[in-house]
């Protein structure tokens, strides 16, 4: 079975889908499969990488030559929406199975719209207008995919393919160690609107009287969020260090006193499992992805932001507290997100749909 992996390269654009990418294509030819990956936008060719990787621009044209190029069995997308209409009829003309892997809970929303802050009138109403035209073009496509892949296990009753699994995202936990002079929250992202950056802003203001730091980690995705790095009105205890690599990202979540989640429902954030990796709590205000936090006591899902000042001041206040529910996050992980095992089901699946 020959496979490609579609999706923008962690050393390009370091996000949650890149990383699991990674991570799939380095475990899938571990296990002898015969895989490449199309980075989308390039990669950085000086990483030592233990899979093949064919860097392409971010165009149908790119994508269309390189599978004729490289004629794979499957291709494994999760590249979400982008670019999948304009491919899907040639690319189905050359006999290849797709499997499209959701990252996000607007994959499965066919008229979902992120805004972006700042925008004109017109500009805004153009945006809505090319979303739902995209929108209606990537559901005819999207029909017709061969199986779909969801990290999210609630997001199985959204598909309406029959052929379709839950794969958990798996755990990267290497790590360069960080030191920071006081004790720490953090909040890690790239820096966007719907995943609400600014109120961890608000929450380090309203946890000031606390002799606690808050540190956002990410890269600036848009303009709106550039003052993050120019405004000196910051409160004292809020230090944006922008970007990092994985590594040191890692770090700092390892010495941190627990990770805050400001985003809006997405698919399975990447830095739960580093968070539980490193034994960390979770506070989320608006998002708890299968109700696990809630269910299995791994943190908090505050749900309002009073709350969520209330479920911060408890963590930092309680010690035991933050070691006990770290554990139980720590332990839930090492039972339920087995890379070992989310690469052979993985396998298993792509396998399978080949044969349909």
């Amino acid at each position: 079975m020959k496979i490609i992996v579609i999706n923008a390269h962690y050393t390009h654009i370091l996000g949650g889908s890149e990383i699991q990418c990674h991570q799939i294509a380095q475990g899938l030819t571990e296990l002898g499969v015969e895989l490449t990956y199309l980075a989308m936008g390039g990669y950085d060719n000086t990483v030592e990488l233990p899979y093949e990787i064919l860097p392409i621009e971010k165009n149908s044209n790119s994508i269309i030559e390189a599978c004729k190029q490289l004629q794979p069995d499957v291709i494994y997308w999760r590249f979400n929406k982008n670019l999948l209409a304009s491919v899907f009829k040639e690319i189905k003309s050359l006999n290849i199975r797709l499997v499209f892997s959701v990252s996000h809970i607007h994959d499965l929303e066919p008229f979902a719209y992120k805004p972006i802050p700042n925008l004109g009138f017109f500009a805004r109403g153009k945006r809505r207008v090319a979303h739902l035209v995209k929108g209606i073009q990537f559901q005819k496509a999207f029909k017709k995919v061969d199986g779909v892949v969801c990290n999210n296990e609630e997001h199985l009753s959204y598909i309406k393919h029959t052929n379709k699994i839950y794969v958990p995202n798996s755990p990267f936990l290497e790590f360069d160690e960080f030191i920071w002079p006081k004790p720490y929250v953090v909040w890690v992202g790239n820096i966007k609107a719907h995943k609400h950056p600014e109120l961890f802003i608000d929450l380090a203001e309203s946890l000031n009287d606390q002799d606690v730091d808050f540190l956002m980690v990410g890269a600036i995705q848009q303009e709106a969020y550039e003052y993050l790095n120019t405004s000196k009105t910051q409160p004292t205890n809020f230090h944006f260090i922008g970007p990092k690599e994985i590594m040191e990202t890692n770090g700092i979540i390892k010495s941190s006193l627990f990770l805050v989640h400001t985003c809006e429902p997405e698919g399975f954030p990447n830095v739960f499992l580093q968070a539980w990796g490193f034994s960390k709590p979770i506070i989320s205000l608006q998002f708890d992805p299968a109700h696990l936090l809630e269910k299995y006591q791994l943190g908090f899902h505050s749900k309002n932001y009073g709350q969520f000042v209330k479920d911060c001041y408890k963590l930092i206040d309680d010690h035991t507290l933050r070691t006990e529910i770290g554990t139980r996050g720590n332990t839930y992980l090492n039972e339920h997100f087995v890379k070992e095992k989310n690469f052979e089901k993985l396998i298993s699946f792509l396998s399978s749909t080949l044969k349909k």
